[in-house]
């Protein structure tokens, strides 16, 4: 059996960036509380005034009630969740393969985000590095598009040994 890349352990709700370790969740988190008590849309975002963020980013939205596509991965992002550009995910998806797996949950936690109106500190383990030692935190954000449904989600991700972070 193939062990899966990343297996999340815990999720919860952020509000300070102090409950964050990953330098690049903390100056996402910064920015997206930076429009309090509103959520900012994915207009407000503009890349080019995160450029450090590039490298962490990713991106994911929502197409219907079931299904999300991802719209951006940074190169450690793709690393890490080595989902292609434009991939599709469905809470309907099949589930016979461990990763098919992985992507059905994946995409039945983006359904719950959506509901909130905060962002989400993620944690975990990547076995795929062979190290059980390894861990990440990600960061998960809500964005609005212009008719302000929150079908986008912005995040970074980190790896957690990583002197950079």
């Amino acid at each position: 059996m193939t062990k899966t890349r990343y297996e999340v352990l815990r999720y919860y709700p952020v509000t300070s960036p102090d409950e964050l370790i990953g330098l690049n969740n903390k100056t996402l988190l910064e920015w997206w509380l930076s429009f309090a008590p509103n959520i900012p849309f994915k207009s407000d975002f503009d890349i080019l005034d995160h450029i450090d963020l590039v490298s962490d980013i990713f991106l994911v939205k929502r197409l219907s009630d079931t299904d999300y596509e991802f719209r951006v991965h940074g190169e450690s992002a793709h690393n890490i969740f080595d989902d292609n550009i434009g991939k599709t995910i469905s809470t309907n998806g099949p589930e016979t393969t461990e990763k098919e797996r992985e992507d059905v949950r994946l995409a039945r936690y983006y359904t719950e985000f959506l509901k909130q109106s905060h962002c989400f500190r993620n944690e975990g383990n990547l076995p795929f590095l062979k190290k059980e030692h390894i861990r990440f935190e990600s960061l998960d954000c809500p964005l609005l598009d212009e008719d302000k449904n929150p079908i986008y989600i912005i995040g970074t991700i980190a790896i957690l040994n990583d002197k950079n972070h």
